[in-house]
């Protein structure tokens, strides 16, 4: 009788130990699963932040060379537009302005206003 109640007991302890060790486990599995999810997150978020920064930078170069040459030529580009007889409409001026400023400046470019 003791050597079955024994043989008991041992089973029953071992049985929840191994439960135990199952749910540890399974919270383990949870909680870097969780954390997981949390790194893809913010190396997405990084990946947006690299990839609008770039975008910016760009936007900005081409802003900055577009008010340079419009500041170091605006008299001439007047002369320019009253020899022409540009017509005096603002969707008229902006057109001649910056077709202008993009074969100067950019070459092929294209800079979309």
């Amino acid at each position: 009788m003791k050597l079955f109640s024994l043989i008991t007991l041992s089973i029953v302890l071992g049985g929840f130990t191994c439960s135990n060790a199952l749910a540890i486990d399974k919270l383990n599995c949870i909680y870097g699963s969780k954390i997981n999810q949390m790194i893809s997150f913010y190396q997405g978020r990084l990946y947006l932040t690299d990839s609008e920064y770039t975008i910016l930078s760009d936007i900005g170069k081409d802003a900055k060379r577009m008010v340079n040459y419009l500041q170091e030529r605006k008299k001439k580009l007047i002369k320019e537009m009253k020899e022409s007889q540009v017509e005096v409409r603002s969707r008229k001026i902006r057109t001649y302005v910056v077709n202008k400023a993009r074969v100067a400046v950019l070459g092929s470019g294209y800079i979309k206003f």
